[in-house]
Formats: structure tokens, sequence, C-alpha cells
């Protein structure tokens, strides 16, 4: 019992009361060695005993036999019970010990990619940063530059002004998208309705929508799917997502968006009929700046996981190359205290 309660100790949850936790483990554990071996003294009993007992009756006849026969009869009884057990109870706990085994490998391998996700985000948040304020420069002196040669010079020469607006325009808007994403998530929870955010956010994008010729399809839930949320953060994970859907359709296609809620999670699936994701891609889809692209920084995805993550959900994403993508999103009806507090990924 000692092996077993050092596995069981080790293996126990941080999260929970190490104390209340473990003793549980320990009594279910020497309840279920306590049944099993029941149960091997009853099959040995009706069923392999009389088998066994006739063989070494066989094997050693006779009155002067029979003290060999006891020992043999006794001796086996013990062994066949206590190794059946024993084999029982190690494979139990090698099953044990290489579950744990691979959470702590895929614990490791979590926290390596989020401190290599934190790194690259902190420096591209130092690098907008620096950025930020210079680009705000150059696009005050453009503009009064346009005014000053207004009705001065050709069209065409006033055009390269509003051309260096817009490129500053564009520019300003990434930094922007780096310093939201490194930015610490805070978040306000009220009740909120993902029906009316999904309906607020297909308008918002309607013209992309009609732009890039997509029929929409709206299959919401008849009745409110409502949570406790932060309305602003749900609202730009979201429009991320959709956005994502509709300029992976650039010739046209079909976007369908469902929700729904079973009084515990709230659900909200997004899919589309675009150009899909290999199975390579669907695993770099939450990197940081990894985009399939040409235009883009890569941080829609990652910036939604985290707003979902934040609220103690899940994202979930399926994608077929040239068949589509389903992303869907759960998130619970009652947010849970520690996504409260905004931590830097």
């Amino acid at each position: 019992m000692s092996v077993l309660s050092k596995v069981l100790l080790n293996g126990s949850d941080p999260r929970v009361s190490k104390k209340g936790s473990n003793l549980r483990l320990i009594l279910a554990f020497t309840a279920l060695t306590i049944v099993l071996t029941a149960v091997v003294i009853v099959a040995w009993e009706q069923v392999l005993r009389p088998y066994y007992y006739s063989w070494v009756a066989r094997s050693f006849p006779g009155t002067e036999n029979a003290s060999i026969r006891y020992k043999f009869e006794q001796r086996g009884e013990h062994f066949f019970i206590s190794m059946t057990v024993d084999l029982i109870v190690v494979s139990i706990l090698l099953v044990l010990v290489d579950r744990q085994q691979r959470r702590l490998v895929e614990a490791h391998e979590k926290l390596a990619h989020s401190e290599k996700i934190a790194t690259l985000g902190r420096v591209a948040a130092q690098v907008a940063h620096e950025v930020r304020n210079p680009l705000a420069g150059l696009l005050l002196y453009s503009e009064h530059l346009k005014g000053k040669i207004a009705g001065k010079v050709s069209d065409g020469e006033v055009e390269l002004v509003d051309k260096i607006i817009h490129t500053v325009n564009n520019l300003t808007s990434t930094t922007e998208q780096i310093l939201s994403y490194a930015r610490p998530i805070k978040l306000a929870p009220r009740k909120v309705d993902l029906n009316s955010v999904v309906q607020d956010v297909v308008q918002l994008l309607s013209t992309e929508i009609a732009a890039n010729r997509v029929e929409t399809q709206l299959k919401l839930s008849s009745s409110p799917v409502q949570g406790m949320l932060d309305e602003a953060s749900i609202r730009s994970a979201v429009l991320n997502l959709v956005l994502n859907a509709v300029q992976s359709m650039p010739n046209g296609g079909r976007l369908e968006i469902s929700t729904g809620s079973d009084g515990e999670m709230l659900w909200l699936v997004i899919t589309d009929t675009g150009t899909g994701m290999s199975p390579d891609q669907i695993t770099k889809i939450f990197e940081p700046f990894s985009t399939t692209k040409s235009r883009g920084l890569g941080l829609g995805m990652p910036y939604a996981q985290k707003i979902i993550e934040h609220h103690g959900g899940e994202i979930l994403v399926h994608s077929e190359l040239k068949k589509g993508t389903q992303v869907r999103l759960e998130l619970p009806v009652h947010i849970e205290l520690p996504a409260l507090t905004g931590v830097q990924q």
C-alpha cells in the first residue's frame, strides 16, 4: 500500500484539496483491491479448485502422500490468489502511472509553448509600442500636407498623399492588433445573449459578406443563449472568427452560424465552405503570426482562443482541405472566478 499511496499522492490534481483527494483515492483503491480479492477467491473456489485438487490427488495418491497433497493444495491456492490479485493491482498502477506521465509531458509541452508565445508577444508588443507614436506623427504630417497642397497641385499628386495616409492607417491598425493581443485581458462579465452578438457581427460584416458573395444562414436558438460574459471581448472574438470564415471564401460559399445552450454550457458554431486547412495547418492556427493568408498578422485565432480560455471555455476546430472549416466555441453559463483576472500570455 505504501507504493500505491506514493503514486496516488503524486498524481493528484493540485487544484483539488490534496489531503481529501488523496484519502478518497486510497480508500477507493483499497475497496477495489478487496473486491478483486473476493472475486478471485470466489472464482478459485467455484471454478478452479475442484480441477486443481483433482489433479493433485491423481499426481500424489495414497495416504503416504497426504502431507504433500495438503502442501500443494494450500500453497497452490495461496499462490494463485495472491499472484492474480497482485497482477491486477500492478496493472492498474501501471496504467495510472502511464496516464500521469502522459499528462505531465503534455503539461510541460503546453508550458513551453505558452512561454514561447508570451516571449513572442512581449517582443512584438514592444516593437508595436515604439512604432505607434511615429506613425501617429506621420499621419498628422500627411493630413497637414494634404490640406496645404489642396487646390495647388494635380489630382494625381493629391492621390499620392491619400495613399500615404491609407498606408499609415493600415500600419496603425496592425500595431493596434499586436498591442491588443499582448495586453492583459480584464473581463467585466454581465448577462450577454450570444444570439444578439452573432446578429450584430453579421450586420457589421455585411459589406464584406456581400463582396465575397457569401450566403449566410443563421440557425440561432429560438430562446436566448445567455451567460455571464464580457460582451466586448466575446464580440471581438466572434468578429475575428466570422471574418476568417468569410475571407476563406473569396469566390463565394456558404456561412452557417448556430447557437445553443443546455443550461450549463453555451455554444456557438461557425461553419464555412471555404478553402479549409490541412492537419499541419490546424496544429498551428493558435500560434501567433502563423497565417495562410497573403495579408494579415495571424492573430485572429490566437486572440479568440485567449478570450475564450479566459472565460473558462474552449475553442474547437475541425477542417478539411478544400472542403471548409467548422469552429465551435463552448462557454460556461457562469464564469469562474479565476478567469476574472487578466493574465498576460
